[in-house]
């Protein structure tokens, strides 16, 4: 029996002789978890201990206005608070703001803070506080330009300080999202007082000072620690620290839960899942996500600007088979440009596969046969993400293509994606778009819209059709519900016959931690909470934890 890494860091020979005492329990086989965590609590202060999270990329930037994925996101979310955030069922809750009301006509929204609340370096937070950020934001899309807040901010017409707890954003404009537009970690507010850091100027925080329950410690290249802000105003975490490994390899993740190096994995192999869901020692998390996989094309780029080719490409990959063979089941085909569970979702079609039918387009739009494609790919980021990209490379030859796979970190691989149109070289990559709302409006236009086109926006497939600009402009205007989501629906017959990606599925989102911990959970948008996790016998300690064959 393992008791996670919940060991004192205090006198090396107490804590030894713990260890000593649960391995021969072990061999007795009677080590009940609860036992093992008083015995460290009578030796030591047991809340000094680190959760270690095995993750599968390193964040690009720790810039909250330049976070690129949900899992830098995620990280970044133990730091700094938004004024709301978006809860587990998918509706919005208070976050710093306690409170808010929003005018008739849809342009004021007063927020009220509570009384009291301290950033990580002792500073207060207070409505001041807020409009700086705002400030910020503004003044750094006006001078790097690149920011994917730009187009939310450009309807903010201004936020003001009413007093130290109230604070006001006025719209130019009605924004059907916007309260979800202020639950992405780019609104999040950082302390003022923390541009005096070293690692921070005004337009490229790197040490972000926050009011989360974790302060930012240390970012290496092999991880990012966190340490416990004992000031925090609500629920005190149990760890004092969170350490999250950046390990892109799946298996090197497994291997490291199973070697009692990690604590928390996630997006484990499938292939390992099975044999994780029949083991007691393990929890394993598998939520249904919102999160898209697809494969987007370069449509500023031959061959894919012809659509003829991009729909070849689409009919030439047996999603399924993939789906089977290498995710285990884990997905579910696209029928559609977004996930069945995102506002504004409509069932449009489907790209069967049909490689004879692909073959046919592809002579009709004269690609030579041996045409050559690169396919870049990250690593660690999805659900099989490399063995993914190779299947479907292996798809695309068999109708013609020579294909080259080049696989990336992270970070690398948003520097690839992040580059002009002009300067791309790479012909398709794989990508997929989990929304933090589960709103069409926030992903449509993130994907499709010119106007997001790298480097001012994740749109990387360089999809250009201005009645689908049109559509989703208005769609992003409209506060009619039901004319809202025909107005997506429009957009998305469109989009699918214009075939911008190839696309896939909707993936799980599996998270596999010990037996021994409680508290962790996962959403639909793939945000995984670690922060208040513990361990259970300190909620259980007098009665040993049944085991059972089946885990959820």
């Amino acid at each position: 029996m393992r008791t996670l890494s919940f060991w004192p860091h205090s006198a090396r020979t107490t804590a030894a002789h713990v260890v000593s005492l649960l391995a021969m329990a072990f061999l007795l086989g009677q080590a009940p978890l609860h036992a093992a965590v008083r015995q460290a609590k009578a030796v030591g202060n047991a809340s000094e201990s680190i959760l270690r999270i095995g993750i599968g990329v390193r964040p690009d930037s720790l810039e909250p206005s330049q976070v690129t994925n949900a899992t830098a996101a995620n990280l970044l979310e133990n730091v700094v608070e938004t004024l709301v955030k978006v809860d587990e069922n998918g509706k919005i809750a208070p976050g710093l703001a306690s409170s808010w009301e929003v005018s008739r006509d849809g342009l004021l929204f007063t927020f009220h803070l509570p009384e009291g609340v301290t950033f990580q370096d002792g500073t207060p937070l207070d409505a001041n506080a807020v409009v700086w950020n705002h400030a910020r934001l503004q003044d750094r899309v006006r001078a790097v330009a690149a920011c994917p807040v730009a187009v939310e901010l450009a309807a903010i017409d201004r936020v003001q300080a009413i007093d130290t707890t109230t604070v006001t954003f006025t719209l130019s404009r009605p924004l059907p999202n916007f309260l979800a537009t202020l639950s992405w970690v780019a609104w999040g507010i950082l302390s003022p007082d923390s541009l005096s850091l070293a690692e921070n100027k005004r337009f490229n925080v790197q040490h972000p000072v926050g009011t989360g329950p974790y302060a930012f410690d240390t970012m290496t290249s092999d991880q990012l620690v966190l340490t416990r802000f004992d000031g925090y105003r609500g629920e005190k975490p149990y760890f004092s620290k969170l350490a999250f490994k950046f390990i892109p390899s799946s298996s090197d993740r497994e291997e490291g839960l199973t070697k009692d190096q990690l604590d928390v994995i996630l997006l484990p192999s499938a292939q390992q899942l099975p044999n994780f869901s029949h083991n007691v020692k393990y929890e394993v998390l598998t939520k249904p996500s919102s999160r898209s996989i697809f494969l987007s094309l370069n449509n500023q780029k031959a061959p894919f600007n012809d659509v003829r080719v991009r729909q070849a490409v689409n009919l030439a990959v047996d999603k399924q088979a993939i789906i089977d063979q290498v995710l285990q089941g884990a997905a579910t085909v696209m029928d559609a440009p977004l996930a069945s569970g995102i506002f504004g979702y409509c069932p449009v079609g489907s790209y069967d596969y049909d490689p004879a039918a692909a073959k046919a387009l592809l002579a009709e739009a004269k690609v030579e046969a041996g045409t050559p494609l690169t396919l870049l790919t990250p690593r660690g980021r999805y659900l099989e993400d490399e063995a993914v990209a190779n299947r479907i490379a292996g798809y695309l030859r068999e109708v013609g293509f020579a294909v080259t796979v080049e696989a990336l970190d992270w970070p690398a691989f948003m520097a690839e994606l992040s580059r002009p149109p002009e300067q791309v070289t790479v012909d398709m990559h794989l990508f997929g778009w989990s929304p933090t709302f589960a709103d069409a409006g926030w992903q449509l236009p993130q994907l499709y819209s010119s106007k997001r086109w790298p480097p001012f926006g994740p749109a990387s497939s360089f999809y250009k059709n201005p009645e689908v600009d049109a559509l989703l402009d208005a769609a992003n205007r409209e506060v009619n519900l039901g004319a809202r989501r025909d107005l997506f629906c429009d957009a998305e017959y469109k989009i699918w016959a214009d075939a911008p990606a190839v696309f896939l599925w909707v993936q799980s989102f599996p998270v596999v931690y010990r037996a021994g911990l409680t508290n962790i959970s996962s959403s639909a948008n793939e945000k995984v909470s670690v922060a208040f996790a513990k361990p259970t016998a300190a909620a259980a300690a007098s009665q040993p934890i049944q085991r059972t064959g089946g885990r959820k």
